[in-house]
């Protein structure tokens, strides 16, 4: 074997040899989590999907290439080395195929295993099934075949092309005039250009048919693809499509068969002109419906448009409120009256006691100032949920307290550091939405470290996988994990839980050495048989490494359940190609253009273990149905979720914003309504850091028109278009069987309902708040307002932003100290919103505690301040790289908040 030969083996056993352990380590890791099933599905369709694509399109293009290459030897006498070339090509191109097609496993196995929509497309009549799963399937093999059709011309020309330079510098040499030269010329044995054309033409002939036969084909299909068309007033076909591109597209499709079939017939009876005029008429009708279309829309529609397209109008609104799930929405009228009583108010202390005080913003800067304790502590988010404590239903905050590597500094981010002793986070923090202290602080209900609280059991506190933890990590080695900081001397801790590969044998660990670039697991003495290696410990990459198909939600949310911390996942359902609907970017779905969508899976985290479980909540959706027939026994049933999960599964925000969106124009349901967008809707703004920002979907407890108790729902009002006062709501419901339910209520287009923004203007012009405002605002201290929240009583409407103080300078802390209530005509700014609610409306409202705990203690207070300026200090020294002195503040804070 010659050297060149030798490096290519070398190099293709090493390619084999990595693609093999890359394999083999997600295997380790599938087993591992439990889903192994799923893993080999997906290794095995996608296997034979690439044996089968690679093989028809090398045998296809291989018969022909060497049918070509013969002919042409026959012809000119002689082979040529033109063959091999084409064949190196004509595999190089099936392995490319074929890896095309294994890229769309997903397509094909939705094609095998589809469940009809039971709704059927207005033009065609055809399930809606067809177009989200058969079509792209059709579209997928007809563009291969299209490919492997024309690269196939291609290849087989190339052994007629390589004789001919020289046979013509043969025939210029050897030619013989006759009838003393001006009769024409004649090539020694006829070996011309003409003859070469002439060999290839029947082989040619039947190629071009069969790329003819596709391309008709396709144009076929090409129809159904004018119902996701976005051209003029209507998205899908409109009047222009139905009358003028899809008849043109028919015939398209025909004139193109016949075509082929000339290509086909010509050999035999020699008739040109059948391709000719074929082609011909293709591009005139091609172009006749170009110009036809533009015409028609032009001349036709454009003038007479509401009438001519109200008919498709009315589908493009009725299949995008089904694709988006807002057709179930249950559309009331809310009758506004000022009305409410200090008794009204009492009646609904439930709803006025879940009213949430705290933004997640500025509270997300209190948590880092007063629960991180060390710097490489990390909240990540904020989430909004609610809890029964002792009876009482309850809007809380929460956040996990992640590891963050990135906090530790650079020279202590080692190795042994990052992946065997900074392994896990520690606990979570979690405060009622209401209750402030008398110094503006948020009263804990779950906090510090080790975990403290009045109301809830946390046993197993540690974080292995959460939103923060994107480094691998080694359990079980010689080298004890840092748990957590506890005074002068730190707590250590032993991994026992089930989550991780065994680093069992010098073959896991050159799988996992490679695959992570880390010599270390080869040679580190701290790693045993006993090891383990945790990894995809992301909790949305874990899910997604698992269930590819799914999409998923950009905010997952932790939840204390049975003394453990767990993480809820909302996972989609999505497509883009629901016939008639309106598609939408969503950048929360990790940044897809669709035009349906269900929230169908409710996914579930262990924060210790890492285990993934996945929990249908919509078994009706047809698309989960089809997942749920390629992976049977995948998903369980929202009946085997444990009763203390269920009771925290929320309401996507992350869909509900999608919603929303589209029903602010949806919701007029009369096509000519639609058209004119007489009752547009819009997403109000706020204000937030001095400038104006849409307005989010926010969480509260609150009772709806109609029912008989509080439940926990999402909501955002809308305004008019160009306008500020309010004209309606939307809210989804969380809580039990209601689960899912959205409900829109309208206010009266005759009477005035302060928007938002109109609050915000009136607090702005409110002299004495303005001045408190500006008075506050100087002397390094600045003040932020919070979310203006919506919040309906009864058949009224109140509002509530709380205002916050913090410092300009480093190390601010972010205190609650005002809260601004609007009623009506009527608008105060009070120290408490029990204050403030006594000042709208009198009686005994002031009376109203914001929650059942006790006030903090002036100890606690006094803890709080300390802990603040040792934060601050500790920074400090961080900045001027004094690691000792760091060491030694941080310290003092364990010994502060452990007193």
């Amino acid at each position: 074997m010659n050297r060149p030969r030798l490096i290519i083996a070398v190099l293709a056993i090493l390619a084999i040899v990595l693609v093999m352990f890359g394999l083999l380590g997600d295997w380790y890791w599938f087993v591992a989590v439990g889903y192994e099933d799923v893993f080999l599905s997906i290794l095995v369709i996608r296997i034979v999907l690439f044996v089968i694509a690679s093989a028809v399109f090398f045998g296809f293009a291989y018969v022909n290439i060497r049918y070509a290459a013969g002919n042409a030897a026959r012809m000119q006498g002689e082979s040529s080395d033109v063959f091999p070339i084409a064949v190196f090509f004509a595999g190089l191109l099936a392995f490319f195929t074929g890896l095309s097609l294994s890229g769309a496993w997903e397509t094909v196995f939705k094609y095998i295993n589809q469940a009809p929509f039971g709704v059927s497309d207005p033009i065609f009549g055809l399930d809606v099934g067809f177009y989200v799963f058969s079509l792209p399937f059709y579209n997928l093999i007809l563009n291969i075949c299209i490919f492997l059709f024309i690269l196939t011309i291609i290849l087989s020309s190339l052994p007629y092309l390589a004789g001919l330079p020289g046979n013509i510098i043969r025939s210029l040499i050897f030619y013989r005039p006759e009838g003393g030269g001006e009769d024409g010329m004649e090539y020694e044995g006829d070996v011309s250009l003409t003859r070469t054309i002439r060999a290839f033409l029947p082989q040619l002939n039947a190629l071009l048919f069969l790329t003819f036969a596709a391309l008709a084909l396709r144009l076929w299909l090409a129809r159904f693809d004018l119902l996701f068309s976005e051209t003029g007033a209507v998205v899908g076909a409109g009047y222009t499509a139905v009358h003028v591109t899809l008849p043109v597209l028919t015939i398209l499709a025909g004139v193109a068969f016949v075509i082929g079939i000339g290509f086909l017939v010509n050999e035999k009876f020699e008739r040109i002109e059948v391709i000719t005029y074929g082609i011909a008429a293709f591009v005139a009708i091609a172009f006749i419906g170009i110009v036809a279309g533009m015409v028609v829309q032009g001349l036709i529609v454009e003038p007479d448009e509401l009438n001519l397209e109200e008919e498709y109008l009315n589908y493009n609104i009725r299949f995008t409120l089904a694709s988006y799930n807002l057709d179930t929405a249950d559309e009331g009228i809310f009758p506004v009256a000022y009305n409410l009583t200090a008794a009204d108010i009492q009646e609904n202390s439930a709803t006025i006691k879940n009213i949430r005080l705290w933004d997640w913003r500025p509270l997300k800067t209190t948590y880092e100032q007063l629960q991180l304790f060390r710097t490489y502590y990390d909240f990540n988010d904020i989430d909004v949920d609610r809890y029964h404590f002792d009876g009482t239903y309850k809007e809380v905050l929460v956040s996990a307290r992640e590891m963050n590597i990135d906090g530790l500094p650079p020279q202590a981010q080692t190795w042994v550091n990052t992946h065997l002793i900074y392994t896990h986070g520690y606990g979570a923090v979690m405060n009622p939405v209401d209750e402030v202290t008398d110094d503006g602080l948020p009263v804990f209900y779950l906090k510090d470290i080790p975990p403290s609280s009045p109301y809830l059991t946390l046993d197993e506190p540690r974080i292995y996988y959460g939103e923060d933890t994107g480094n691998y990590v080694v359990t079980d080695t010689t080298t004890d994990e840092f748990d957590y900081p506890a005074g002068d001397q730190n707590a250590y801790h032993k991994y026992d839980g089930t989550g991780g590969v065994g680093l069992d044998g010098l073959v896991k660990r050159l799988i996992y050495a490679l695959k992570f670039g880390s010599v270390e697991l080869l040679v580190s003495g701290s790693l045993t048989d006993e090891s383990k290696i945790l990894f995809h410990r992301i909790i949305t990459d874990r899910a997604q490494t698992i269930a590819p198909f799914l999409s998923y939600d950009s905010d997952p949310y932790v939840v204390v359940a049975d003394g453990r911390l767990y993480w809820i996942i909302d996972a989609y359902t999505t497509a883009n190609r629901f016939p008639y609907s309106e598609p939408y970017y969503v950048s929360t779905v990790g940044g897809q253009r669709l035009n349906y969508i269900r929230n169908s899976v409710k996914v579930v985290v262990d924060a210790y273990n890492g285990d993934v479980t996945y929990y249908v909540v919509d078994p009706e959706d047809p698309l989960i149905r089809t997942y749920d027939n390629i992976f049977p026994g995948f998903f369980k049933e929202f009946a085997e979720m444990p009763d203390s999960l269920k009771s925290h599964v929320r309401y996507p925000q992350g869909l509900f914003q999608v919603q929303a969106a589209l029903y602010a124009t949806y919701h007029m349901k009369d096509p000519r309504v639609f058209y004119n967008r007489e009752d547009a809707w819009v997403i109000p703004d706020e204000i937030y850091r001095g400038s104006r920002q849409q307005m989010q979907p926010y969480y509260v407890i609150m009772k709806l028109p109609g029912e008989e108790s509080e439940e926990f729902i999402l909501m955002l009002p809308f305004t008019p278009r160009n306008k500020e006062n309010m004209i309606g709501w939307m809210a989804a419901r969380s809580d039990g069987a209601a689960y899912g339910s959205l409900v829109v209520y309208q206010f009266s287009k005759q009477e005035l309902t302060y928007g938002p923004m109109q609050i915000e203007a009136r607090i702005d012009q409110d002299t004495e708040i303005s001045q408190d405002i500006t008075l506050w605002s100087q002397s390094g201290s600045s003040v932020l307002r919070g979310n203006t929240l919506v919040i309906p009583i009864e058949d009224s409407i109140i509002y509530v932003e709380p205002l916050y103080l913090e410092a300009t300078e480093k190390g601010t802390l972010p205190q609650l100290k005002r809260v601004i209530v609007a009623y009506g005509d009527r608008l105060t700014m009070q120290d408490t919103l029990g204050e403030a609610l006594a000042v709208i409306f009198g009686g005994e409202t002031g009376d109203i505690s914001p929650g059942e705990l006790p006030p903090v203690s002036e100890d606690d207070m006094e803890k709080l301040a300390r802990i603040a300026e040792l934060y601050d200090l500790a920074s400090q020294a961080l900045d001027d790289g004094d690691l000792g002195l760091y060491q030694k503040y941080f310290d003092e804070i364990g010994r502060v908040a452990a007193s």
